[in-house]
């Protein structure tokens, strides 16, 4: 691993919190496939929520509250315990070597392609040549960062941390196209000058549920009780018309309007001046102030990210209730990088052009530390097949939340940075965060990747689960009615069975009372009560499927099929799709467009 500054490693640039709507299901997905986000986590975490508990389970999601600084060491020790093999050198990456720009004589020994693109290593800041079959870049916001706070203008990708320049002069002379996004980040006040007297809490669940399911088991992980740090609450503040009149008098020297940034920021994490200016009706905006750790004064304002001048921010923070008196350790910012448009990318995360090289993260146009570690981690994996010349993995909408993004990222070019919600996954039902195990755990066993403690405590849960099954189905009602029949209802909550008179008797309030059971009893009511729709799923997706097997050749030449559209033949071979289903979803496909390019396909275009 190259890094700029591997004490940085884990760090929380943003928010200090993992998680929340769809980013908790892919956390739980990384876990089951045996990465360490969960386990870090829960080692680090000061506030455990389920969001939207109100709501369908399809879309409640597990949500926690870091100490940033135990999280970036808990991070930093877990790869030196759990990766024995990894070498963290400190080094900035400045040029991308492929086999034909070896200085003579120095060529790696493995070099037999004649391809003109395949990566045969990396030059570091220092000149140094470091051979490579693979590369995984992730190079976050500092790819030519540039950040923002009013008119003031420094370069870097992160405050106090230099930007990486060479990176995009390299990839540019490979031919990749670059583009610029844009993100931001809120004041943070110090803890002891603010008044939280008459703010609304926001505490805790009263009974945490961890992110890892090694966490979760007497078998896990954990050295102590789960949680480990003591737990904290939040606070609840709100923006008012003070400080919205404020923005708008000075929109004009807020960089994102005044046209010092062009690029696009990501939409369902506005800026306070985008909020502002799109929901003008809005009379106010919620703010949290989250603490970012046990051992710090440093309070992060969750709502306001925003690269007004300091003196606005300064009078800004001071309008807002509670805040009135509160000290700015640092000032808000802006901060504008460069991605690389994704139909440059396969859905293997391995590049286009360059053979070998593989990116992850925000150079692909996501935002947040989930989206980047579950690219991460999929890149990893299949730069270690590519090594091994196996097929990669590539996970399906139906599979996983990772699979949804990186879908979405290789049939739709990001214009905004990408972030992950329920809503743009169509199986949200077989996608919950209690099944992560049982949808990705084998699979992580199969490539080698999840440790086998992992299979041990799934099959375990599967046959508790049958169990408890057996049970529901053998205790009954004077009039006949089952367990099971009664837990299919939407008026009747698991806790309730115990109160009733079921034969056996006794049996049932054993089955409610023993906590052990608790979420595997939720996990058999979600499944019962929403069987139908489940099995609707499972019947879309397996359509879905029939297309991802239609396979489409490596470097079909889509340009010679003149049958199709102009749009739909710039599409295809703009985004290169590895299958029918796959070319299915880009954008300006139609369905007859598919049917010319099935009979190409099977052979059968002489019948056009």
């Amino acid at each position: 691993m190259i890094t700029m500054d591997p004490h940085a490693i884990g760090r929380m640039s943003c928010n200090p919190a993992i998680g929340g709507l769809a980013k908790g299901q892919m956390v739980r997905e990384i876990d089951a496939l045996g990465g360490l986000m969960a386990h870090a986590i829960d080692l680090a975490g000061i506030q455990f929520r389920i969001l939207n508990r109100s709501k369908g389970p399809a879309v409640q999601s597990p949500r926690a509250q870091a100490d940033k600084y135990a999280y970036e060491a808990t991070v930093q020790r877990l790869l030196r315990e759990n990766c024995p093999n990894l070498t963290i050198l400190a080094a900035t990456v400045d040029d991308i070597l492929t086999h034909d720009q070896w200085p003579a004589g120095t060529a790696p020994s493995r070099n037999s392609s004649n391809t003109p693109h395949r990566i045969t290593g990396v030059r570091l800041g220092t000149g140094q040549n470091l051979a490579c079959t693979c590369a995984i870049l992730t190079t976050g916001t500092f790819l030519r960062g540039l950040m923002h706070t009013g008119p003031r203008q420094t370069q870097g990708g992160r405050i106090g941390e230099q930007a990486s320049t060479g990176l995009s002069v390299c990839l540019e002379r490979l031919g990749f196209e670059l583009a610029r996004l844009k993100t931001g980040t809120p004041p943070r006040l110090a803890r002891e000058t603010i008044d939280f007297f008459g703010l609304d809490v926001q505490s805790g669940d009263e009974v945490p549920t961890p992110f890892s399911f090694l966490s979760a088991s007497s078998h896990g992980l954990l050295s102590t009780t789960f949680p480990v740090l003591p737990q904290v609450g939040c606070h609840i503040t709100y923006t008012n018309k003070k400080v919205h009149d404020l923005i708008r008098e000075n929109l004009h020297r807020a960089p994102m309007y005044s046209g010092q940034i062009q690029s696009r920021g990501p939409r369902y994490c506005p800026s306070i001046e985008d909020k502002v200016v799109r929901f003008a009706d809005k009379t106010q905006h919620q703010i949290f102030l989250e603490p970012e750790g046990l051992n710090t004064n440093e309070i992060y304002c969750n709502g306001i990210s925003t690269s007004l001048p300091v003196d606005i921010q300064e009078e800004m923070v001071h309008s807002i209730t509670g805040l009135e008196k509160a000290k700015v350790l640092r000032w808000g910012y802006a901060v504008e990088y460069d991605f690389v448009p994704t139909h440059q990318i396969r859905p293997s995360l391995e590049t286009h052009r360059v053979r070998g090289l593989f990116f992850a993260g925000q150079i692909n146009g996501t935002s947040g530390y989930e989206e980047a570690a579950a690219q991460g981690l999929m890149a990893g994996i299949n730069a270690a097949r590519h090594i091994q010349d196996q097929k990669p993995i590539i996970l399906s909408r139906d599979q996983a939340y990772i699979g949804v993004m990186i879908d979405d990222l290789v049939t739709k070019i990001p214009t905004e940075p990408y972030r992950m919600f329920t809503s743009r996954a169509e199986f949200r039902l077989t996608l919950r965060s209690d099944n992560a195990d049982q949808r990705l755990t084998p699979l992580g066993r199969q490539i080698g990747l999840a440790e086998p403690i992992r299979q041990e405590l799934l099959s375990a849960k599967l046959s508790a689960m049958h169990r408890i099954l057996d049970q529901l189905q053998a205790s009954r009602l004077p009039d006949g009615t089952t367990a099971a029949d009664l837990i299919r209802r939407p008026d009747i909550a698991w806790q309730n069975l115990g109160t009733m008179n079921f034969q056996p008797a006794g049996r049932m309030m054993e089955l409610v009372q023993c906590t052990r059971d608790h979420a595997l009893l939720e996990q058999i009511q979600i499944e019962s009560r929403y069987a139908g729709y489940i099995q609707r799923e499972r019947n879309l997706a397996r359509r879905m499927h029939e297309l991802e097997n239609k396979v489409i050749p490596v470097g079909f030449n889509f340009s010679a099929l003149a049958e199709l559209r102009c749009e739909a033949r710039d599409a295809l071979a703009r985004f290169q799709p590895a299958s029918i289903g796959h070319a299915s979803r880009l954008e300006g496909i139609t369905p007859s467009d598919l049917t010319v390019l099935m009979m190409y396909l099977t052979g059968r275009k002489s019948t056009l």
